[in-house]
C-alpha cells in the first residue's frame, strides 16, 4: 500500500511511531520526539502534537499533504524555519533595535521623574494632593515601557548599552 493511500489515522499511527524514535533515539521524552518530527516535517509542534495523539479530528489539508509527503519521501519540501531572532523582528537591524530601546527608555525615565515630582510636591506643600489612581498609573505605564523595551531586547542579536559620549544606546555585539 502506498502513502497517497493511507487513511488519515494509519498516517497519524506511523508519525507517533516516528516520534517514539525519535525521543528514544535523543533519549527525551515524546514530546522531544514530536518537536523533531514537526521541524523534519516542516509544520509547528502544536499542529504535530495534534497530529500525532489525535487531538485535532480534521487537520488541515496543508498539514496531511506535508505529511504524506514526508512518509512518501522521508523528507520535508519546506525550507527550515529561521533560527535567528532576527528573522521575526521584520527587517529591523541592531541600530533600530537601540533607537527604539533608547525611546522606551527615556520614556520610562520621564515617567518616573514625574511620579517623584508628585511625591516631592506633596511632602513641601502637604495641601497639595494627587489622587492614588495618578500615581498608579504613572506607575503602571512605566512598567509597560519597561516591559516592552525587555521584549525588543530580547528579540535582538546583540545587546545594548549606554554610550555616554554619544549620549544614546548603542548595539554590542557580544550576545
Amino acid at each position: 500500500m502506498t502513502v497517497n493511500n493511507l487513511k488519515l489515522h494509519e498516517m497519524q499511527t506511523q508519525m507517533n511511531a516516528l516520534a517514539v524514535d525519535a525521543a528514544e533515539k535523543s533519549g527525551s521524552k515524546i514530546t522531544g520526539g514530536i518537536k523533531a518530527v514537526s521541524k523534519a516535517v516542516g509544520v509547528d509542534y502544536a499542529t504535530m502534537k495534534g497530529f500525532v495523539f489525535g487531538t485535532i479530528k480534521r487537520p488541515s489539508e496543508r498539514t496531511v499533504d506535508r505529511v504524506r509527503t514526508f512518509l512518501r519521501d522521508g523528507e520535508s519540501k519546506t525550507p527550515p524555519p529561521l533560527d535567528e531572532p532576527a528573522a521575526k523582528n521584520m527587517g529591523l537591524t541592531d541600530d533600530d533595535f537601540a533607537m527604539l530601546i533608547g525611546l522606551l527608555q527615556g520614556a520610562e525615565s520621564g515617567i518616573h521623574d514625574d511620579y517623584m515630582q508628585l511625591e516631592a510636591d506633596v511632602l513641601d506643600d502637604p495641601s497639595r494632593e494627587f489622587s492614588i489612581a495618578s500615581y498608579q498609573a504613572l506607575y503602571r505605564q512605566e512598567g509597560l515601557y519597561k516591559r516592552l523595551r525587555r521584549k525588543l531586547e530580547a528579540q535582538s542579536t546583540c545587546s545594548f548599552e549606554w554610550d555616554t559620549e554619544l549620549q544614546s544606546v548603542v548595539p554590542v555585539r557580544t550576545k
